[in-house]
């Protein structure tokens, strides 16, 4: 298969909404965002380059265009698909971006997650479904000191031509770990782009984030997934 090459915030937020935890065989996870957080300068950096990239294609004076890409982008809920909206390659413009992006300042090695994922695979089948590029990707994983064949499957959105919250990663997903879609958690830090999108294919859901959500189980980080398994 061409696919495989809430309120929840002062504590770690552990009721169980709906969450079997006798039926979880697998834990998929999106990557920026759930297993490291964005710091606020990172967002701001890639954001304006973005905007300078799409400005130049456009032909747009950029200070005039950051204002309005930044209101239409509260519509789109996303760089891709703004970028899309204006019918420039959303995941292009964002790749080149975020190729000559100095990530390294900003993901680095962590040992609690390292530790997470070797406890978590003991017990479940773990798997990958994020927005981006293999190289882009797989790089992040290496700099937080993971090894990426410890997920399996690893869905690369952009590589396939996808952008969540499409269902397709997430049936493809689905048939790649030979499970029922109540087997198997997905955990992401966007309403949007991450619960919506598993929960559309019958998947749970645990969502990482402070405020409401529909997810079946809310988290303030990845590290306390393990409170709601």
């Amino acid at each position: 298969m061409s696919v495989i090459s809430c309120i929840c915030h002062i504590m770690p937020y552990t009721e169980d909404m709906s969450l079997n935890k006798t039926k979880i065989k697998a834990i998929g996870f999106d990557v920026d965002g759930t297993l490291y957080h964005i710091p606020s300068e990172m967002s701001l950096l890639l954001g304006k380059e973005v905007i300078k990239w799409a400005a130049e294609k456009l032909g747009r004076d950029e200070d005039d265009f950051a204002e309005e890409y930044l209101l239409r982008k509260e519509k789109f809920r996303g760089n891709t698909l703004t970028l899309n909206s204006y019918g420039l390659a959303g995941e292009e413009i964002f790749q080149r971006v975020t190729d000559d992006f100095p990530i390294e300042k900003f993901v680095q090695r962590d040992a609690r997650l390292i530790q997470l994922i070797k406890d978590l695979k003991k017990n479940y089948k773990l798997f990958i479904i994020t927005n981006g590029t293999g190289r882009q990707v797989e790089k992040k994983l290496s700099l937080l000191g993971l090894d990426y064949h410890n997920f399996d499957p690893r869905i690369y959105c952009f590589d396939q031509g996808w952008v969540k919250p499409d269902p397709a990663p997430f049936l493809a997903a689905i048939e790649s770990v030979e499970m029922t879609p109540e087997e198997i958690v997905y955990v992401g830090d966007r309403e949007d782009l991450d619960v919506e999108g598993a929960k559309a294919v019958g998947m749970k859901t645990i969502f990482i984030g402070e405020g409401e959500s529909g997810a079946d189980a809310c988290c303030e980080s990845v590290y306390d997934i393990v409170t709601v398994l």
